[in-house]
């Protein structure tokens, strides 16, 4: 069964869970009926380890195929798992060979996968779109994550899709899975831009981990995202891409600045978690981190006391730059003028 740290993911900090979780009980011991918001999720992973340990939690993030896949995670609906589970035991019976090109064997088809897995990948899709009045949101969802999933395993990538590799992707065994869900967590789910979402919640905590540098996580996972909307839009180029529109960040401009610190203005909480990447000394332009450590630094401290913890972490990058002493830092920021969760 799957478990929502399985994928690839940039930036993933499912191997820091335990050290997230250090930091928060040294300022709240108990974590039950704590509030906590992730507003840049990314996997979910670490908004699943806070909801289970009994947080009330929060979960946004600006890329819909993450949207999704948290409302299989995170949902409080009710599934069929003999409905999914059939499902996907037919899904996984399909041999792409036998299958006519389609939308997503013709955009993706010899690139990102082999074109018999892109037929599978594009006649899944397509057949779970027919299939869905027959399924509630949830189980829709859950089947939409277990084929996100299987999709990312198998990719003919470093692990995102800026770009695949040079080589023809050979034929992979596509094989959907149950999701390993825990039952009924207290969670609300976003889909929406960090400095708008803050205007509308609160919480205890919030944990902030934003991007940093130039790598637009809409062009690291627009195959997902395509996958995911399944609008069928045209592409371009090289990669096949589609036009990105709202879901670019002004986090990898040079904005960041400025629009961190109105997101840090804007929130509403007790205590504030910031992750960063030290990874300012990068070879490729792209990965420079557009906000310095003394910028992050005079912006948090306008926000209450702050406290830095350093955690050793291995960074994944496009492999330009080898970041042997690279350090996960945490800012910890106790906030002035405490309010009513």
């Amino acid at each position: 069964m799957l478990e929502i740290k399985n994928r690839r993911y940039i930036g993933n900090k499912n191997k820091i869970l335990f050290e997230i979780e250090k930091v928060v009980k040294g300022y709240y011991p108990e974590l039950n009926d704590l509030k906590f918001a992730d507003v840049f999720a990314g996997t979910g992973v670490v908004g699943y380890h806070f909801a289970n340990l009994g947080c009330k939690t929060v979960v946004n993030d600006i890329l819909y195929s993450n949207f999704v896949c948290y409302n299989a995670w995170f949902g409080k609906q009710d599934y069929d798992v003999k409905k999914i589970s059939d499902f996907i035991s037919w899904a996984n019976s399909i041999k792409g060979c036998d299958l006519e090109d389609n939308y997503f064997s013709i955009s993706y088809g010899g690139k990102y996968f082999s074109v018999n897995n892109a037929k599978k990948i594009g006649y899944i899709r397509d057949q779970l779109e027919i299939y869905k009045p027959e399924l509630n949101e949830r189980e829709f969802f859950i089947i939409l994550s277990s084929l996100i999933y299987a999709v990312d395993k198998i990719a003919n990538t470093v692990g995102h899709f800026e770009s695949y590799l040079n080589k023809v992707p050979e034929d992979k065994n596509l094989i959907l899975q149950m999701l390993d869900i825990t039952e009924k967590l207290d969670c609300q789910i976003f889909c929406e831009n960090a400095n708008d979402l803050v205007e509308k919640i609160n919480a205890d905590v919030v944990y902030l981990d934003p991007p940093y540098n130039a790598r637009q996580y809409a062009s690291f996972y627009h195959v997902l995202e395509n996958l995911s909307k399944w609008n069928k839009p045209e592409l371009f180029g090289k990669t096949m891409k589609f036009k990105k529109g709202r879901i670019t960040s002004k986090y990898s401009t040079h904005e960041a600045k400025t629009i961190f610190e109105d997101l840090i203005t804007k929130l509403k909480c007790k205590l504030l978690i910031v992750s960063y990447n030290n990874t300012y000394d990068a070879k490729s332009q792209s990965s420079i981190n557009k906000i310095s450590q003394a910028d992050l630094l005079e912006i948090l401290s306008k926000k209450g006391k702050v406290e830095k913890y350093e955690i050793d972490y291995k960074y994944f990058n496009t492999g330009k730059t080898d970041f042997n002493n690279h350090k996960e830092i945490l800012y910890v920021c106790e906030v002035k003028n405490e309010f009513s969760v």
